[in-house]
């Protein structure tokens, strides 16, 4: 992606695929997010907490896209550790929420006690 000659950075993406998630369109997020690699912005932390919570926000016009929204949004979540990030507060609070939300308790659960492990405290939206 360019604009008027200059290329696009990692905040640029990040931005765009915010606002794509925002208008109820995270399929043109997720494709903007895996060309980002091959167009020399990587993605950050805060490019997967935006790209987590727009999918997971985004699957609600049936119940069984939600679930597919979150699985993808969980598949996503795991991918961190491969690619050597590691998940903040934000990014295990989106996922937990949404667990519950869907009404996965037991995955909310897991996914709150690793956040433990991990050495992250909940905060005001995880308690």
């Amino acid at each position: 992606m360019s604009l008027k000659g200059l290329a696009a950075n990692t905040v640029t993406y990040t931005v765009f695929i915010q606002g794509y998630c925002l208008v109820g369109k995270p399929n043109v997020a997720q494709e903007m997010f895996n060309q980002m690699g091959s167009h020399n912005a990587p993605p950050d932390i805060r490019t997967y907490n935006v790209l987590l919570d727009g999918l997971c926000c985004n699957g609600k016009v049936e119940k069984l896209l939600m679930v597919d929204k979150v699985e993808d949004a969980f598949d996503l979540f795991c991918s961190l550790f491969s690619k050597g990030m590691k998940p903040t507060v934000v990014t295990y609070t989106t996922m937990i929420t949404r667990f519950c939300r869907r009404g996965l308790i037991h995955e909310a659960d897991a996914l709150f006690r690793k956040m433990k492990q991990d050495g992250f405290l909940p905060n005001e939206r995880v308690s």
